[in-house]
């Protein structure tokens, strides 16, 4: 009897993850052949699936192709800046968890498709989103999250935590270490006596010195400026309070407050050496990545000193 010839193992190619998503036919079939070949070549250079990349990349595609009226091509869609752009601007919507989620997979997706360059852009926009002044619109979020604590403590900490960053400058470290006893005020209004190596005493904004009064006068609070009962140093304690609900809408970041009450103050053309001073820095170099957030009206009385 004959052996009949044994057959050689057929080699499947993987599976594709069949994505549909919740958008037009229309504008699906518009961006879908883009989206397909991004997600299928990028997904095994990346740590996310298919399944996980179609969403994020399709709302970038479209964003690009019916908002932006961007060329869907590589350069241009996964362009750092682009996405940067598109997170920021565009996914109000979205939880701030929900927005680093989509974050990390387009950025991942970025550099697979461009490579290095793709990846020292995002470190660098990364330094520069760290330093970004918050808008009006994020400090009223801010604003509410500090009102909306569940008791006397937190209430009177988120809103010493604001002032002083927002209305004193000082950095995440110095706030932690500030105690009630360096609050000062008088008719003049409120000021702050930071310690250490930048010693110096800080006015508070006007708009901000109600909250450092209200910590102040509070009977929750005994011996720090935020959150009673710390030992001092601990330098997660801001991101500890943060974390706990209720949680801001906007991510709160010290660095970021520091730079609003920079720039408020250039605004507002405070002496550039009483700024150095209150700011504790010793030159001005490092206001260099915050002018561009200084925007001077064309009928700014101080320009006829100039003539």
């Amino acid at each position: 009897m004959k052996r009949m010839a044994e057959r050689e193992p057929e080699v499947l190619a993987a599976a594709h993850y069949d994505y549909t998503p919740k958008m037009p036919a229309d504008q699906w079939a518009a961006i879908r052949p883009y989206v397909r070949r991004v997600v299928r070549d990028t997904a095994p250079r990346t740590p996310y699936s298919e399944k996980e990349l179609y969403p994020a990349v399709s709302r970038l595609a479209l964003f690009a192709w019916a908002v932006a009226n961007v060329p869907l091509e590589d350069d241009n869609v996964f362009d750092p800046r682009f996405i940067n752009r598109f997170v920021q601007h565009h996914l109000g919507q979205y939880s701030r968890a929900g927005k680093n989620t989509l974050r990390a997979r387009l950025r991942r997706t970025s550099e697979a498709l461009l490579g290095d360059e793709a990846a020292g852009t995002f470190r660098a926009l990364g330094k520069a989103e760290a330093s970004r002044p918050y808008t009006p619109s994020e400090v009223a979020s801010l604003l509410s999250w500090a009102s909306s604590q569940h008791d006397e403590e937190r209430t009177t900490s988120a809103g010493a935590l604001l002032a002083l960053g927002l209305g004193a400058g000082l950095t995440g470290r110095e706030i932690i270490d500030l105690e009630l006893v360096n609050i000062t005020s008088d008719s003049r209004g409120v000021a702050v006596r930071v310690s250490g190596d930048e010693a110096r005493n800080v006015p508070v904004l006007a708009q901000w010195a109600p909250f450092l009064q209200r910590r102040t006068a509070s009977k929750a609070a005994s011996r720090w400026a935020f959150r009673s009962g710390q030992r001092g140093g601990n330098i997660n304690l801001v991101t500890d309070f943060v974390s706990r609900n209720p949680r801001p809408a906007v991510e709160l970041q010290s660095r970021r407050m520091r730079a609003t009450w920079i720039v408020e103050h250039l605004r507002r053309g405070t002496p550039l050496d009483l700024l150095l001073e209150v700011a504790g820095l010793q030159s001005a170099e490092a206001l260099d990545r915050l002018l561009p957030y200084v925007a001077r009206a064309d009928d700014d009385p101080r320009r006829y000193s100039l003539r």
